[in-house]
């Protein structure tokens, strides 16, 4: 994949966490997530005890990580 600032190449690799969550800048977090995923989502099961592998790439450039949000 290519990086979306420097054009250059990107390294596939994955974040591992129990969850990730995205929610917009002045949202907060939420226990459940419904409806649209502008309102704020979770990837993978909120679990202390369960660790979840989401596919992402790395620029080591630009040193940003991009995160694909489809479940896997």
């Amino acid at each position: 994949m290519k990086c979306g600032y420097c054009k250059k190449e990107m390294l596939e690799g994955y974040i591992t966490t129990p969850s990730i969550e995205w929610h917009p800048k002045y949202g907060k977090n939420k226990l459940f997530y419904k409806g649209e995923k502008k309102d704020g989502f979770r990837l993978g099961k909120f679990s202390c005890l369960n660790q979840k592998e989401q596919l992402a790439w790395y620029c080591p450039h630009c040193d940003c990580i991009v995160i694909d949000c489809k479940e896997l």
